[in-house]
């Protein structure tokens, strides 16, 4: 049996996450963040939550607060091209629109990046992309774990994790590290910027990016804040950009200022 988590335990474990990593677990959450960690309690004898966040605490490699955030974060974007559909999208018709309008360059916010798999996907397909050929691309990676950025900068993946991949890709790009692992090419890296960043302390960003991709993290956050939210983004994007979501996750209409594309896809109106 999965020991219960106290109301205190809650809030030391909301208080934890909030600090280190920009995260408030909603209270209806509860439950959810006990059925998540009570298995860890359970298979490394851990007697108490209490006891679980001295051990995170105590950790300063930051691995144990890393493996914290993936537990109680989707397991499914630890892939290159996870929810391919979406990756699909900016490439038949997000590049195709910005190649209408004459456009010359492509800035693309990966936020809540974590060890990097969507940020490469991105660049993969701009640089695969005979439309941006020429083009001045750049994306920016954020996420609020240094140690998670340091494994993103470092490249290197487990062949389950490019399971997705075709093998002209995975030659293209991956170089063989180990005998189940592979690194990413330097080409890649050239084009991706990896940066500390709390979404509850955002910089000014003021209609810059073309694509913004946030998905799987809103949904950690209460409604007022995923209300703030959406308007930042909403004003960190051009006229006509574009809000990519986590494919389960919807944009309330109280939060909505964007026009509704598709399903998790979402674009902010033209001037």
């Amino acid at each position: 049996m999965l020991p219960q988590i106290t109301e205190d335990e809650f809030l030391r474990l909301n208080r934890l996450l909030l600090e280190r990593c920009g995260i408030r677990i909603p209270p209806e959450k509860k439950l959810f963040l006990q059925a998540k960690l009570g298995k860890v309690l359970y298979r490394e004898g851990i007697s108490s939550y209490s006891e679980y966040c001295d051990r995170i605490l105590a950790d300063k490699s930051g691995k144990e607060l890393l493996q914290l955030l993936d537990l109680i974060t989707a397991p499914d974007l630890h892939q290159f091209f996870s929810e391919p559909q979406q990756f699909a999208f900016l490439s038949q018709q997000i590049l195709t629109e910005l190649n209408k309008k004459g456009a010359n360059s492509v800035y693309i916010w990966s936020v809540g990046c974590a060890t990097g798999e969507e940020a490469y996907s991105i660049a993969i397909i701009l640089d695969g992309s005979k439309v941006t050929e020429g083009w001045r691309k750049k994306i920016l990676a954020t996420d609020v774990s240094p140690y998670a950025l340091n494994k993103a900068r470092e490249g290197i993946y487990p062949a389950e994790e490019l399971k997705l991949l075709s093998p002209s890709i995975l030659a293209h790009y991956f170089e063989r590290e180990g005998e189940d692992t592979y690194r990413i090419k330097g080409t890649l890296k050239e084009i991706i910027e990896f940066r500390k960043l709390s979404l509850l302390s955002p910089p000014p960003f003021h209609e810059c990016f073309d694509v913004i991709f946030c998905r799987n993290v809103m949904i950690y956050y209460d409604r007022g804040v995923r209300k703030d939210l959406t308007s930042y983004f909403h004003g960190c994007l051009k006229p006509g950009g574009y809000l990519i979501i986590g494919p389960s996750e919807t944009l309330a209409e109280s939060e909505v200022r964007f026009q509704y594309v598709r399903s998790s896809i979402y674009r902010k109106a033209s001037q």
